[in-house]
Order: C-alpha cells, then sequence, then structure tokens
C-alpha cells in the first residue's frame, strides 16, 4: 500500500484519473544568486513529488499530502487563504488563479507524495503548481504548452505572500533534459543546457547523501537568510552607482562600505562569491575536471560555515570525514529544497569507504542518512496507466 496510487484508492476509493511525477530541483551552485543576479547552475533529480487526481461531482478540492500525513480540503466557489494552510496554499493559488482566467474548473482529489512535499516554501510552490497544472491540463483537456503552465504557476505566485515559487525553478522542471544541467544567468534568464559528466559510468561520480535531520532542522534559518539577503541587497544597491551589476561588486566594495552591518556584509560577500562559484564551477564540468570541480565544492562549502552558519553539527561531521578521504574531491551541502543534503564529488573506490563513515554517522547521531548516485534526470511528466503498480 505504499504506492501513491494505492494511497489515493485507499483515501478517495476512486481511481486515478491522472498521475504527475514532478521531478526534484536541484541547485549545485548558485542556491541564493537571485538576490545578485549572478548564475546558477541546476538540474532535476527523480526523488521530487508524485501528484495523483481524480475528479469529484462537488466543487470541493481535497487534498492528501502522504508524506507529511495531513489533509485539506476547500471550496472552489469560495476560496480564503488561512494561516493554517501552509503546503495547500500553491494548490489555491493555482486553483484562484485559472478561475482568473475564467476557466470553469471542477472538484477533485489529490494525492502528494515524496520529498518535494515537504520541502522548504519556494520548493514546495514550485512542485505542487506544476504537478498539479499538468493534471488539470491533462484531465480538462486544455492543451497548454509547457510555457504557458510555467507562466500560469508563476503568476500564481500574486495569491501569496510567503509560499511563492522561483522562476528558474519552474523553468528547471519543464526543461529539464535526462543527463543535463541547465547553466543560469538570473540577470537575463538566459539559460542553456550541457552533459553533467560525473556519473558511475565513468571513474568519478557524484552522490546525494541526506543527512536525515528532521525537515525543520534548518529551514526556519533559511526562511531568515533570504529576508536578510534580499535587506542587504537592497542596502548595497542603494549605495552602489546606477547601473552596478549586484554579482559584479569587489569583495573590497563590500568590506570598506561603512552602511552595511558585519551580518550584510557576510551575506553579500556568500551571495557573489556563490555566483563566482556556479561560472567557475560550469568551466570545471564542461571540461570535465573532477578535481577543479572538488576545489569549488570545497570552497563553497567552506563559505557556507563561515558566512552564513546554515550548517549544523551533523553536516559538519559528515563533510569534516569527507574532506579527510583519499579520492573524494569536494563534499558541500546543496539545495534541494530539503536542509541537510550534500553531495560528494569521488573516485569510484571512495564510495564504499565514505558508506562506512555514514554507518558511523548513523551510530554518533542516532539519523539515518542515504546515499543515492546523482544523475540529472528529466523534466515532469505524466505516468502510464500500466506503470501504477511499480508507483
Amino acid at each position: 500500500m505504499k504506492g501513491i496510487v494505492n494511497v489515493h484508492k485507499a483515501e478517495y476509493g476512486s481511481e486515478p484519473a491522472v498521475v504527475v511525477e514532478v521531478p526534484q530541483v536541484t541547485t549545485l551552485l548558485g542556491a541564493f544568486s537571485e538576490f545578485c543576479s549572478g548564475y546558477a547552475l541546476m538540474s532535476t533529480n527523480t526523488q521530487g513529488l508524485r501528484v495523483v487526481l481524480s475528479l469529484r461531482a462537488d466543487s470541493q478540492v481535497h487534498i492528501f499530502n502522504s508524506t507529511a500525513k495531513e489533509r485539506k480540503k476547500f471550496q472552489l466557489l469560495a476560496i480564503r487563504p488561512r494561516r493554517e494552510d501552509k503546503w495547500c496554499t500553491p494548490v489555491k493559488s493555482i486553483c484562484q488563479m485559472l478561475q482568473s482566467m475564467d476557466m470553469t474548473l471542477p472538484g477533485f482529489d489529490i494525492t502528494i507524495k515524496g520529498q518535494s512535499a515537504i520541502a522548504d516554501e519556494p520548493s514546495v510552490t514550485a512542485a505542487i503548481t506544476s504537478g498539479l497544472l499538468l493534471a488539470i491540463n491533462e484531465v480538462l483537456g486544455l492543451k497548454l504548452e509547457p510555457n504557458e503552465q510555467m507562466r500560469i504557476a508563476f503568476n500564481s505566485n500574486r495569491y501569496s505572500d510567503v509560499y511563492k515559487s522561483r522562476l528558474r525553478d519552474l523553468i528547471t522542471i519543464f526543461s529539464s533534459e535526462p543527463g543535463k544541467m541547465l547553466r543560469f544567468d538570473l540577470e537575463s534568464y538566459e539559460y542553456s543546457s550541457f552533459p553533467y559528466p560525473f556519473t558511475a559510468n565513468s571513474n568519478t561520480g557524484s552522490w546525494f547523501i541526506d543527512c536525515a535531520l528532521p525537515a525543520d532542522e534548518l529551514s526556519q534559518e533559511v526562511s531568515i537568510f533570504r529576508k536578510d539577503a534580499k535587506e542587504a541587497f537592497e542596502c548595497l544597491k542603494s549605495e552602489m552607482p546606477k547601473g552596478t551589476k549586484m554579482r559584479s561588486v569587489s569583495r573590497k566594495d563590500i568590506v570598506e562600505n561603512r552602511v552595511l552591518s558585519e551580518d550584510w556584509k557576510r551575506i553579500i560577500t556568500f551571495i557573489t562569491e556563490d555566483s563566482i562559484a556556479a561560472e567557475k564551477g560550469y568551466d570545471a564540468l564542461l571540461s570535465g575536471d573532477s578535481k577543479q570541480l572538488g576545489k569549488v565544492l570545497s570552497a563553497e562549502q567552506h563559505n557556507i560555515s563561515q558566512l552564513t552558519g546554515l550548517t549544523s553539527p551533523e553536516v559538519d561531521w559528515l563533510v569534516k570525514r569527507g574532506s579527510e578521504m583519499s579520492n573524494v574531491w569536494g563534499v558541500t551541502e546543496i539545495s534541494v529544497g530539503i536542509t541537510g543534503t550534500l553531495v560528494a564529488l569521488m573516485d569510484k573506490e571512495a564510495e564504499v569507504p565514505f558508506r562506512e563513515k555514514l554507518a558511523e554517522y548513523e551510530r554518533i547521531f542516532g539519523f539515518r542518512p542515504e546515499m543515492r548516485e546523482y544523475i540529472p534526470s528529466g523534466a515532469i511528466r505524466i505516468r502510464r496507466a500500466d506503470e501504477y503498480p511499480f508507483i
């Protein structure tokens, strides 16, 4: 009964009208670079979110978040924001957006399941709005193209002050190709795809490590950091000559600024260097230089620890153990919407010794980490009915 189709049947007693798989957005480098209109390296992976939808005979919407073990419901004819909505907010926002476009929506039941169902606000919003839109598009035969779905999803941000998706996340969800990454210039929003070279089929691969920390371990700190970053860059922009590119501001200019607080200086320094790291990482990926990429990842983690504090003793322990091992080229925290996720770049022969460190981690901290190969997956898609027994 663990598969989402069976969960949906047990919850509502109805067959799915559609099943959508939403990949999880992965930001390898440049997770906060939108604040300086910088650069980012992004892809998807298969963890993400699955969305099952079936139609109702009334105008109600019922949602079961199977991962969070929470249920929500509302009336399509009287949608009102509520403080307790949380992850339900994106569902309401999409319904409001579609109705504002003079679309008549029937009532429906949906079930959502996966890591993105308990992610931070931008990530859960992008995943739910994308999955719900594709499901509605399929069931109602709206024939909306991916670009139109992205536009609707992004414009639905108007209905919430907190649960807002990022455009680059939506583009990544709808545009990713298997085995490829996307390089974003967040000033122009131009992006291009390129092959990811480090898989287990080569001598050097990369692995996700989920530290298994509680979902809210660092989420509040990340939310505060984003709020502070917005204020810090607004202040910096007001201090710099008109037309200055925030991503190009030097560390010297930041340090010598007399208006910025020390906390804001650290935040701005980290974010501008995060953008620079994305460009350095891009060059290393294009050339397939594992040692150079490892140096970039290690420098990134040093900045995360020293300039942001967005880490924990558990994460620090794993990073340190990795840095002590031969043939492990770099370990850093990355953004997948879930805090406490690392990526480790290492040669094949280091995988087994690294897994042994994870067993030691579990004995020390009491959390059971998971390790899986990082292989960029593709775009959002509809699952076929003959796949249902397996999902």
